[in-house]
């Protein structure tokens, strides 16, 4: 499971075709660094690509949970509900890191991060699959991408490509060009982007939007569309003042207010939809 998010560090040259990372061709990749783009011109090989690099930012920070069936069951929960989703087919990982905060992470291109913490609040496999639902959302309209955008930030989409390059030529002393350190800018902010899409969060526009499309996918795939509600009543009832909160509140509207922007969604839900399937209560030792 580790190996499926130390993306950057494997790095490997394919004959004239230039360096790959993960199937992705950094060479095509750098090129549009030079041009000015949109989060509707980014690809997807261009979208992992700067997803790749911001979940190893945020995994700098936080190791991976140790527990490699907490891990295949988040991926199981997560891969299904993805597979309802309006991008089934592109490279979903998911992911459990060992923090004290309650939170969860999505990055371009398929990337979905969830604490331990979050997890043990949590007490269904409907409530996990709610929250993977939201940050399933969040990928598929593209929401980081377009923050990066108005930010004027997706330049780096390139950039990285041509860092990654860098530290190729850092482990092959021989090469040409072997001055790891001349693109210590674009690091920097590689790094101050992530933090910053993550501290401070997306728009409250997106999280409704987020939040109403999470319902729909767990119709989809047959889990209790209720279970968002019971998530952000837990949430709700949590005190605000927990540090184990800090960043979560902080990035998102509040439960109550994401509550009141998401209940028309139910409006026409019919009260047994979505409960056909019994809901499996999970109990995981961290």
């Amino acid at each position: 499971m580790k190996k499926l998010f130390i993306l950057c560090l494997s790095l490997i040259l394919v004959g004239c075709s230039g360096l790959v990372i993960q199937g992705i061709n950094v060479g095509r990749v750098a090129d549009i660094g030079k041009k000015v783009l949109t989060s509707g011109d980014v690809s997807y090989e261009e979208e992992q690509n700067i997803g790749a690099q911001m979940t190893a930012v945020i995994l700098g920070g936080a190791s991976l949970h140790k527990n490699e069936s907490v891990q295949q069951y988040v991926n199981r929960v997560g891969r299904w509900v993805a597979l309802q989703s309006e991008r089934p087919d592109i490279f979903w990982q998911f992911g459990v890191v060992d923090s004290p905060s309650i939170n969860a992470f999505a990055m371009p291109g398929g990337y979905i991060l969830v604490t331990t913490e979050l997890l043990q609040t949590l007490s269904s496999e409907a409530e996990l699959a709610a929250v993977l639902a939201h940050e399933i959302a969040h990928i598929n309209e593209r929401h980081h991408l377009v923050a990066m955008e108005k930010s004027n930030q997706l330049s780096l989409v390139g950039d990285v490509a041509m860092l990654a390059g860098d530290v190729y030529q850092a482990k092959n002393p021989g090469s040409a060009n072997s001055d790891f350190y001349k693109n210590r800018a674009i690091a920097k902010q590689l790094i101050n982007t992530t933090h910053n899409l993550y501290t401070k969060g997306l728009s409250k526009d997106d999280e409704y939007k987020a939040d109403a499309s999470a319902v729909v996918l767990l119709v989809r795939a047959g889990y209790d569309p209720y279970a968002l509600v019971s998530v952000l009543q837990k949430l709700d009832q949590l005190n605000p003042d927990d540090s184990a909160l800090q960043m979560l509140f902080n990035s998102h509207p509040k439960p109550v207010e994401r509550l009141d922007a998401v209940s028309h969604i139910y409006d026409g839900l019919n009260e047994e939809t979505g409960l056909s399937l019994p809901q499996r209560f999970y109990d995981i030792v961290m």
